[in-house]
């Protein structure tokens, strides 16, 4: 009897990998994300969508939700990706100097309790440099309060108090008659890409509290819509949270 009990347990135990690896197998009982190609979809549209991009170019895309779905989420992982209103702006980055990189731009969308996870893969044309530059950032520098924020530094995040105000520096000069239209902030890590857009040059109480609690670590974007009579411009920065 004893010897049987074992057989029957010894059969039972061989039997459970093949009732796991049936219900794995089972799509159905396999709950995932999959992103689907963006081109071509009716659901979120991109106009133009280029396949190819030059390094440290902005890019001014019009970006079209169909009336089904709304805007949610997007991520970009070469360089930053913001949308502002009808518009997705997209200034691609590489550490390549040569030859060529790859950057893929993922958008989110939902409709009711359904989404739709789109994707595109670009080709980064790399700028080449045959010499080094030297302090790049002293021509114009964005500054929050009186302290200028300077490319790829590191900075607490309590240099950023409530009500605090950006500005901008033109030559390492304040010229009055440089209006600041529109501020966009992107925060970046492992686990979130979060982007806010404000008119004017105060940052929101959201803005603010997103980046004072914030992960050590996480690259933040700034840029700034810049005014002046007729003509206009953006500027911007990027630069990491530290404690």
């Amino acid at each position: 009897m004893y010897r049987l009990s074992l057989v029957i347990l010894l059969i039972l135990a061989s039997a459970v990998p093949l009732v796991l690896s049936a219900q794995i197998k089972d799509p159905s009982n396999v709950n995932t994300d999959i992103y689907i190609p963006l081109r071509s979809r009716e659901e979120v549209k991109i106009q133009p969508l280029p396949d190819t991009l030059s390094c440290d170019k902005e890019y001014l895309l019009r970006l079209h939700f169909s009336s089904k779905y709304k805007f949610s989420e997007l991520f970009f992982d070469k360089g930053l990706a913001t949308r502002i209103d009808s518009f997705l702006s997209i200034r691609p980055r590489t550490s390549k100097t040569t030859g060529v990189d790859t950057a893929t731009l993922r958008i989110i969308g939902f409709s009711n309790n359904n989404r739709i996870l789109l994707y595109h893969k670009f080709t980064i044309v790399a700028q080449s440099k045959s010499f080094p530059t030297i302090n790049p950032n002293k021509s114009s520098n964005i500054t929050v309060g009186n302290m200028a924020l300077e490319r790829d530094m590191s900075y607490d995040k309590g240099s950023f108090p409530e009500k605090c105000t950006f500005g901008y520096l033109d030559n390492g000069r304040f010229i009055r008659d440089n209006v600041i239209t529109a501020i966009t902030v992107s925060l970046v890590n492992r686990s979130m890409s979060k982007s806010f857009y404000v008119k004017g040059d105060k940052p929101t109480d959201e803005m603010v509290k997103e980046i004072r609690k914030a992960r050590r670590g996480t690259l933040m974007y700034i840029r700034l819509d810049i005014k002046n009579g007729k003509k206009a411009k953006s500027v911007w920065t990027r630069f990491t949270l530290d404690s």
